[in-house]
């Protein structure tokens, strides 16, 4: 099965490079291929130990990067000649290979092995031998004017490896340069284990990476960790006086003075850093990283973490209408400008067509880099690229940018669709806005030179779908938060994905109070495919592909999970011993396995179609993907009534058909998805996180290629980094609407107007069909038109975080990392309880017997002279008393703030049945909203913590 994929990769280089010969294709794979999974961790065995090289090789194919490798090791077929006479073959052997007369005895006819111009090195060294010598040919089909640094690793008192030269350069495409390798053994080897292997990497940098690996084998040795370089953020103080201009300059003087010569200073930043922070990201080995720290101005310096990438209808489920309501009184967003740290966007794609667009605003900076084309327009203002060395075009691996850039603000397009569901207009949620990209790699240091360039262009709001793998950091060490806090300086908005991670609660992440934590919801449109089983019950899933052709009948159905656990999951080479051809059988879902690979499974053993159950944590949440073959994808509790068929019957069957798109038949929407992450924090449980839900399955938007052969390509995803860009648009419809605002009181907009009921009137509910808790939802699902005009809402400016990070314990060192100024924790009155923050909501731990009080302020923003009255909801019965003081506020002007305290008191003579009590507290005011019949109700979740 693999062979086919990479003889698919080949024709892929083949047709790009028709000049290229199969020894240069076969470099083009191995020197981009990549070496860690998808949790950047090294790609594993089957025994979940790092692979060796003799495990995978160069490592798993990268296509993309294949078609571009900047320098190919080349092998003409004679040259094959020598290295097989090198084998020890006589001239017969080798003339039966090569198909010509040879003479193997002849001088300098044969050749180690190793000599070969191979992209990868394998060799030998005995316990008498010191060192070997090989030379390697490269050609240019890079770029002209390009030169090439080389990095090695070596093993301190092991091995050593030597390359020269160290650089080579290139004035043409097609040149060739060649270098030797000197592997040299130092003697510092043990005999505790004879068959270690030495294994690393040979590196030429330039415009492109690649690398060629090497292995050293030996009679005697240890095992040893791989030390070599790696991308460090490091952060510095900066002198008094230093102009921005000269910052890049400056922080090369750390390195001049700490690293080796091997690369030099300037080539080793990879991010220089203005505006998040003061300091930069570059290539260093742990060694010259702790040299680093006895230079005046070093701060810190860490390693850069892995991070990963967290319509149709959407809009009219948000209630925006076409010509009225908070669409015409937002301006569709006209105005503001939205930036979005991602993947890449494709700029042809017509959801990002400037029909009807206004100029960009005067205080747009930025720039559009499209491999040097200007493609950019009215809608698409600016598209950077922050890989590091060697940027890739921003346009390359566009699909999940192009999907988010899309939801956020995307333009009309008519008849959008994928396979011909979910058709219809597909629209941002606000669709006059302008669009920024900034695409980044996956890594945390990428990400905030992506921000500081946000922050110098003049986005006005930020939408990062993405947030880091494993780990929740304290805020002064987490890039997405520093990253944020500066933005919010400058005012601009910035709203995160919450996280993928649910539904394990503290699995919330960007939880920083100055972000939008946007948790992922589904909308009332299925695309269905339905279960008869036998008995004549029906079940309702969902499927993408929905063939026309199709003709539904009962089929007998298998249960995967008698034969054993990796059948049940349908796992790859588990159904070959199994009978299922013409069959339907039931597959159990599986946390991160793709249920289209499951699928294509059964289809390649002879099975007629799939019934996808979930697991109890995921729940009733299900997603339509697009199959290979019929299929169906139930929830947990549909999956236990077609279990249960299945033991009440000897001959089991079950028939799938197709009732395409529907619209408003589920009622139990929005429900919080599984995936979405939950709260409470546990960098700041005192903070309520996530803040708010908003649609994030089943979404239809922008993708980079198409799935079914359509000219204008769509496609439905599901995750956190669906609901964030959605949220976005609605803080850039506010935006534009109150361009005073600031990203405090925006965000406050969207929480005190936030809905907790589904469309059938009940509680939202989460993956289990029960009421959702404040940590799964936050203050509820966004509601854009109620936002718009909230009536009061809790500002917050940069500088009243301070005393809330000097509350959580944070150093005065720890806290300037985040504001970038110098402050004293330690002062009277220079730190606060987290819950003491003017924050729109309350999270609160109460102990036996305690009371707590907390003061906040309002601004109001609604109508001149009214009156609100406080009161609180559900508190009471859950064990709290709760009073507010004073209970009644008066406003005679708009803008006019007024102060408010609230006293929370645990009531130990009340049987609770959970350990978290919640609830609200709503200000009402007896005044009409301008637009509606509405009256005012600025509402903020309550949750309470009993300890």
């Amino acid at each position: 099965m693999s062979c086919p994929h990479l003889s698919g990769v080949a024709a892929l280089i083949k047709s790009a490079h028709p000049n290229w010969s199969p020894a240069a294709i076969k470099s083009a794979i191995l020197t981009t291929a990549y070496t860690y999974d998808l949790d950047y961790n090294p790609i594993s065995t089957e025994q979940n130990v790092p692979a060796t090289v003799f495990d995978m090789g160069s490592g798993h194919v990268d296509p993309t990067k294949a078609l571009n490798p900047g320098l190919v090791y080349d092998i003409e077929p004679d040259d094959f000649v020598p290295y097989l006479c090198g084998l020890g073959y006589d001239d017969k052997q080798v003339r039966m290979i090569v198909q010509r007369k040879v003479n193997c005895s002849s001088t300098g006819s044969s050749i180690p092995e190793a000599q070969l111009n191979y992209p990868t090195f394998s060799i030998s060294l005995g316990a008498g031998e010191q060192k070997k010598t090989y030379t390697r040919t490269v050609t240019n089909v890079g770029r002209p004017n390009s030169r090439y640094m080389s990095v090695a690793d070596s093993w301190k008192g092991i091995l050593d490896v030597e390359v020269a030269p160290r650089e080579m350069s290139f004035k043409e495409v097609g040149e060739k340069a060649s270098y030797s390798v000197t592997f040299t053994r130092l003697g510092n080897l043990t005999a505790s284990d004879s068959t270690a292997v030495r294994q690393g990497y040979l590196v030429w940098s330039a415009s492109t990476l690649f690398f060629p690996t090497f292995s050293f084998s030996h009679e005697a040795s240890e095992a040893s960790r791989i030390t070599g370089m790696e991308t460090y953020i490091v952060f510095v103080e900066k002198p008094e006086g230093l102009l921005e201009s000269n910052l890049h300059e400056w922080y090369t003087t750390f390195l001049s003075e700490t690293t080796s010569n091997i690369v030099p200073s300037k080539q080793r930043i990879v991010h220089s850093y203005r505006n998040v922070i003061t300091g930069f990201a570059a290539k260093l080995t742990p060694q010259e990283a702790k040299a680093m720290e006895h230079k005046e101005g070093f701060i810190s310096a860490r390693v850069e973490r892995p991070v990963s990438f967290h319509t149709t209808f959407t809009p009219k489920f948000l209630g925006l209408q076409h010509n009225g309501g908070p669409w015409k009184s937002s301006h569709y967003g006209k105005g503001v400008i939205i930036g979005l740290i991602d993947s890449g966007i494709k700029h042809d794609h017509p959801s990002f067509f400037d029909k009807g667009m206004s100029p960009p605003p005067a205080r747009w900076r930025g720039r559009c880099d499209f491999n040097g084309k200007k493609t950019c327009n009215n809608k698409l203002l600016g598209a950077r690229s922050f890989l590091g060395a060697g940027d890739t075009p921003v346009e390359k691996a566009v699909l999940h940018g192009s999907h988010t850039a899309a939801e956020a603000a995307g333009s009309p397009v008519e008849a959008a669709n994928v396979f011909g569901q979910a058709n219809g207009t597909a629209m941002g949620i606000a669709p006059k806005a302008h669009l920024a990209m900034y695409k980044v790699r996956g890594a945390d240091s990428s990400v905030l030179a992506a921000i500081d360039a946000a922050i110098e262009d003049g986005v006005d709001v930020l939408s990062i779908s993405m947030g880091y793998f494993n780990g929740r950091f304290p805020f002064f060490d987490d890039l997405f938060v520093l990253g944020a806090f500066r933005a919010i300086q400058k005012g601009i908005f910035v709203s995160c994905s919450a996280g993928n991670g649910g539904p394990s609660p503290n699995s919330v992440t960007n939880a920083a109070p100055w972000i939008l934590t946007v948790g992922a919801s589904t909308i009332d449109r299925e695309i269905r495919a339905t279960v008869t089983l036998g008995n004549n019950v029906e079940l309702h899933g969902q499927s993408l592909f929905q063939p026309t052709d199709f003709h539904s009948k009962q089929l007998p159905l298998v249960d995967l999970s008698t034969y054993s656990a990796s059948a049940a999951y349908c796992g790859k080479g588990s159904l070959k011993n199994i009978d299922i051809k013409g069959k339907i059988v039931m597959c159990q879902t599986k946390l991160r396995a793709l249920r289209t690979d499951q699928g294509k499974e059964v289809k390649d053993n002879g099975g007629a179609g799939v019934i996808f159950i979930n697991g109890v944590k995921d729940g009733d949440t299900t997603i339509p993907d697009a199959h290979v073959l019929p299929a169906s994808y139930l929830g947990y509790n549909d999956g236990l009534v077609v279990k249960g068929y299945l033991n009440s019957t000897q001959s089991p069957t079950a028939a799938i058909s197709f009732q395409g798109t529907l619209i408003g038949k589920s009622k139990i929407a929005p429900q919080v998805a599984s995936f979405s992450s939950r709260g409470p924090s546990l960098q700041s449980p005192g903070i309520l996180k996530p803040d708010i839900i908003g649609p994030g399955v089943n979404i239809l938007a922008a993708w980079g290629v198409s799935i079914d052969n359509a000219t204008t390509p769509f496609s439905v995803e599901s995750g956190t980094s669906m609901s964030c860009p959605h949220l976005s648009g609605v803080a850039a419809l506010i935006k534009s609407a109150h361009p005073r605002w600031s990203p405090a009181a925006i965000r406050s907009a969207i929480l005190t107007t936030a809905y907790t009921f589904d469309l059938s009137g009940h509680p939202i509910s989460n993956e289990q069909n029960v009421s959702a808790t404040v940590f799964d939802m936050g203050s509820g699902h966004v509601n854009p038109s109620k936002a718009l005009n909230p009536g009061l809402v809790y500002d917050i400016e940069p500088d009243d975080y301070i005393p809330y990070l000097c509350g959580l314990g944070y150093s005065d060192k720890q806290v300037r990392m985040i504001v970038q100024r110098k402050v004293n924790c330690s002062s009277p009155g220079s730190s606060i309880p987290e819950a003491q923050l003017n924050y729109p909501t309350f999270s609160i731990s109460l102990a036996r017997g305690e009371n707590q009080t907390y003061t906040r302020t309002v601004t109001n923003v609604g109508q001149p002279n009214s009156t609100y009255y406080g009161k609180v909801r559900s508190l009471e019965g859950a064990g709290v008393a709760v009073t507010i003081v004073p209970s009644e506020i008066k406003f005679k002007e708009v803008n006019e703030k007024a102060s408010y305290s609230v006293t929370f008191t645990r009531l130990d003579n009340v049987a609770r049945s959970s350990d978290v009590g919640q609830g609200s507290l709503v200000w009402s005011s007896l005044a009409a909203v301008a637009d509606g019949d509405d009256r005012y109700e600025v509402v903020s979740t309550i949750a309470v913590n009993f300890v």
